[in-house]
């Protein structure tokens, strides 16, 4: 897998919350996105997921799906996953991680951060 189409991430969805939902809207309207194609143990995701988290908590930064996500992550162990991020920020304010299972290609978390619009 050189890169993924948009047409493919949207078909890589195979549950629904209230971040996927999100997620998904703002892939359908265009919004920009990154998918990092070298896979990284879930474990090592879990940590890193953990204290952005812990940090977005903290500064009152409201999210969506993070226990979810978190759950999944750690379900997963040492399995290698892909991180993406979509860039809703121009059009509704918000920012996506996902948590992708490259094979076959899956979501299995999606964290929505609120993050004041770019002007």
């Amino acid at each position: 897998m050189s890169q993924v189409s948009t047409s493919e991430l949207l078909a890589a969805f195979d549950f629904t919350s209230e971040a996927t939902v999100g997620a998904k809207d703002a892939l359908i309207s265009g919004a920009p996105f990154q998918v990092w194609l070298d896979p990284v143990p879930a474990s090592r995701l879990l940590g890193i997921c953990r204290q952005r988290m812990r940090t977005l908590e903290r500064r009152g930064v409201p999210t969506s799906g993070a226990a979810e996500c978190l759950e999944s992550l750690a379900e997963r162990g040492e399995h290698g996953l892909l991180v993406a991020y979509l860039d809703d920020r121009q059009r509704k304010g918000r920012y996506f991680r996902l948590y992708l299972d490259p094979h076959p290609l899956r979501v299995i978390g999606c964290i929505e951060v609120a993050i004041s619009p770019i002007v």
